[in-house]
């Protein structure tokens, strides 16, 4: 029996398994603007609005270059004069208005305004653990299901993943997470140690070390699942729960569970328990039959490797898992929104800029020859 048909079969469903994946956009429940330091824009409001009222009833100095002109009134009555003289009130007015922008803008920015954004989190979410026998005559089928499964994780949104492997003793891997670029350098790390080489490889030895500490007892199927239905946390949470167990079913020595033990832990812990034999387990029709059994009391599926939809059927059926709804506190997000000061000081000074840009231009025309007329 091959391996070549799970490729092509894990991708027909993918959509399956992201069909009904929890995890839609969240809906903005409410939002809030305002300012962190309201006392602070209060009272540089109150030191400029003083520094002007200050300004205005304050005498004003006279130069120490005024020069007195008698008969002042017959100058000033000339329409050159009075022209002159509103063109300075103009520009002292425009650049004032500017000024009093730009001091307005620093005194928002000094305010910070911030945005109080809350955002329901109402995930519905799923719990998967890759639970994968690690023994010697397992690798090449444990890297057709770790290539089987990392060509859906991209599909996924909620869920948190595990891999779990054991032969003798148990090795998580990585815990449940739903860092799904974490996740798929794991699985592609976990494929390349199983993959390359097989078991006489540097990559293999280092990868599954520590999963055997008695030589006398491995491949414990029954360990194997006991240990992965264990690695679920919280507990006191409604999640659905499922394990993707890979295995030939061929112990050596005796372990602690049995797989009817174990099978009987998952249904206590409500944990849906999927198959996946290796091919040669059929030459075994009594161990294939007694990882059959176990697996379907859990109410999960049971499929031999290279069977037609093998392990797609195991991804399809995680995909129909109910995903239980699990309602948390809304998410609080504060941002800062500088946007108005920023703009407002921008118009400011802005402005400042084109006043002095425009009297410097009159007072250069006013210099040339004629400029006077």
């Amino acid at each position: 029996m091959g391996l070549s048909t799970l490729s092509t079969s894990g991708l027909s469903t993918l959509g399956a398994l992201a069909a009904g994946v929890p995890g839609a956009p969240h809906p903005m429940v409410g939002d809030d603007t305002g300012l962190r330091w309201p006392w602070l824009v209060l009272a540089l409001a109150v030191v400029v609005l003083v520094l002007l009222v200050l300004s205005a009833l304050w005498p004003g100095r006279t130069p120490s270059s005024a020069a007195y002109v008698a008969h002042a009134a017959r100058l000033q009555a000339l329409p050159r004069y009075r022209a002159l003289l509103r063109r300075r009130v103009v520009i002292g007015a425009c650049a004032s208005l500017a000024a009093l922008v730009a001091v307005s803008g620093a005194i928002v920015l000094a305010g910070r305004v911030q945005e109080r954004q809350a955002t329901s989190v109402d995930d519905r979410s799923r719990d998967i653990m890759l639970c994968l026998d690690a023994s010697g005559s397992m690798a090449e089928v444990d890297a057709a299901v770790l290539r089987e499964f990392r060509t859906i994780v991209d599909g996924l949104q909620g869920e948190r993943v595990g891999l779990t492997i054991w032969s003798g003793v148990a090795i998580n891997i990585f815990p449940l997470t739903d860092d799904y670029d974490f996740v798929v350098e794991r699985l592609t790390e976990a494929e390349a140690a199983f993959g390359a080489g097989g078991i006489y490889s540097d990559e293999y030895a280092l990868y599954t070390a520590g999963t055997v500490v008695d030589w006398g007892v491995q491949s414990q199927l029954g360990d194997g699942l006991a240990s992965c239905v264990q690695r679920f946390d919280r507990r006191e949470e409604e999640r659905s729960r499922a394990i993707v167990l890979a295995s030939d079913n061929e112990p050596i020595g005796e372990g602690i569970y049995d797989v009817t033990s174990a099978a009987g832990l998952a249904v206590e812990r409500d944990v849906v328990v999927h198959g996946i034999a290796a091919p040669a387990t059929a030459e075994r029709p009594s161990a294939l039959r007694q990882f059959e059994e176990a697996v379907r009391s859990t109410s999960g599926t049971f499929s031999l490797l290279g069977e037609d939809g093998s392990a797609a059927a195991v991804v399809e059926a995680i995909g129909q898992l109910e995903a239980t709804p699990i309602d948390r506190p809304p998410l609080v997000q504060v941002r800062d929104r500088p946007e108005l000061g920023i703009t407002l000081a921008g118009i400011g000074i802005g402005g400042l800029l084109l006043v002095w840009l425009v009297e410097g231009v009159l007072a250069l025309r006013a210099r040339r020859p004629g400029g006077q007329r």
